[in-house]
């Protein structure tokens, strides 16, 4: 797949649904329903909205969100590995991929392929007279969180990307790659926007299955921590902590659809209450696919309780990967995607950065007590700065691991990458540290370059 796209709208769920295919080359929706009819009031329109959400767990082919980011990603970094590879995983762990990667190229694809069915959505819903204002409101900063979101995966993931913001396909046909910072600029005035109008919608548990404003700021927290931004990165996880829908949770109860502490989860489609996370992830009780490698298993302390409740152990006695129970349906389970705990350690991150070590000592503790695991309060009140940073990333993997690649971008962001994989890694190299631009895609639009190590 390229990024290019075919759409339809489906007359039977009067969901959009785009199925990603050739950019140049979009035919004429396969049904006589217009855009017009699709988004022709108010129940229609969030109809197409819930579309887009299901998109991203395999309802039109590989969504961006059904385990491709955790599990790629989780190999590439020094969190997870396989009990066998593919060619293509191969090259994962060794940081060794080319341009005709399959799995960068579903990551590559999905991403824009959500990016087309949001900007439709965007166009319509601003257009439609049939649409109410609160309504309207709503889903178009429900709108720019998407966007945002699938912007933030490409830009850590490739660097300069092409960024379009419309669904003329034209022009988006011959788009040139942006800067790091452009794109950054256009995640951040989404969100804003976001926050403005999503509303406070959707807080209820169970039913985090939308963004509303608190999935915009959490989102917010996250870019200012990655830009370096200590101050505005404490203010917007603050905002989200004090927001009070959301808890702290039991470790059981964290990966439920009824989590307290999910801020946005993606829900598989109709009665399937199972996660496509769990079923990529973990696959098997007795054979699961994704494993510790020795560096994730060595960061647990001993008595984490995290141990016991989000692993399993494989019949030869490897530890797995098990945050989600139900591989196949029977379950009420939904992809976290945002969850209180790494506002905590965002906020303790940038409280360090700003030498404000005791409350960030407080935060990393909320994390650790849940864990069952000694207080930094009480075992060392005293750390130095950088060494509570290295705590904080320390809690950061042991916390996250295997969710949509946060130990990856964490090595990258913080500057730890050919220190840390130039070890642990053992076919290293420092241009690895962005993916390839997908070959397809380059053949088609001659203003496409290549990241520096994959001519």
């Amino acid at each position: 797949m390229t990024m290019n796209f075919r759409y339809k709208f489906l007359l039977a769920t009067l969901m959009l649904g785009v199925s990603c295919n050739k950019f140049v080359d979009v035919a004429l929706p396969n049904s006589q329903i217009s855009t017009a009819a699709a988004f022709a009031d108010d129940e229609k329109a969030n109809s197409s909205m819930r579309g887009v959400y299901a998109s991203t767990q395999n309802v039109w082919g590989s969504g961006p969100f059904s385990g491709m980011l955790s599990s790629c990603l989780g190999i590439a970094s020094d969190e997870l590995e396989c009990i066998t590879y593919n060619d293509d995983n191969q090259a994962f762990v060794d940081n060794n991929l080319t341009a005709s990667s399959s799995g960068v190229n579903t990551i590559w694809a999905g991403l824009y392929n959500m990016l087309y069915q949001v900007n439709v959505l965007l166009e319509n819903v601003a257009a439609a007279p049939g649409v109410s204002a609160p309504v309207k409101r709503q889903l178009l900063g429900e709108g720019h969180f998407l966007r945002a979101y699938c912007y933030f995966y490409l830009v850590n993931s490739f660097g300069d990307v092409p960024m379009p913001v419309t669904s003329d396909y034209r022009t988006n046909a011959l788009l040139a790659r942006m800067p790091v910072d452009k794109v950054y600029d256009l995640i951040l005035n989404d969100l804003a926007y976001a926050q403005e109008n999503a509303g406070t919608v959707f807080t209820e548990a169970g039913k985090r299955i939308r963004a509303n404003k608190w999935t915009a700021t959490a989102l917010s927290a996250r870019v200012q921590l990655y830009r370096k931004n200590w101050a505005e990165a404490e203010k917007q996880a603050t905002a989200v902590i004090a927001a009070g829908p959301y808890a702290i949770d039991s470790l059981k109860n964290v990966f439920l659809l009824t989590s307290q502490e999910a801020i946005f989860q993606f829900a598989n489609a109709g009665t399937n209450n199972y996660t496509m996370e769990g079923s990529r992830m973990t696959g098997s009780l007795t054979n699961p696919v994704f494993r510790f490698t020795t560096w994730l298993a060595g960061s647990f302390e001993a008595g984490d309780l995290r141990l016991s409740a989000w692993t399993l152990k494989a019949s030869n006695g490897d530890t797995a990967y098990y945050k989600y129970k139900a591989l196949n349906n029977g379950s009420n389970e939904a992809v976290v995607m945002f969850r209180l705990a790494e506002q905590y350690l965002i906020r303790a991150e940038a409280r360090a950065q700003q030498n404000k070590l005791a409350d960030a000592i407080a935060d990393i503790d909320v994390i650790r007590k849940r864990a069952g695991i000694p207080l930094l309060a009480d075992v060392n009140p005293g750390i130095a700065k950088e060494a509570l940073l290295q705590m904080i990333y320390k809690e950061r993997m042991t916390e996250l691991f295997g969710e949509q690649g946060h130990r990856w971008f964490d090595v990258k962001r913080t500057g730890q990458a050919d220190a840390l994989y130039s070890i642990r890694k053992t076919r290293w190299r420092k241009e690895a540290i962005l993916l390839p631009i997908p070959l397809g895609d380059r053949q088609k639009n001659p203003n496409l370059t290549q990241n520096e190590g994959y001519e």
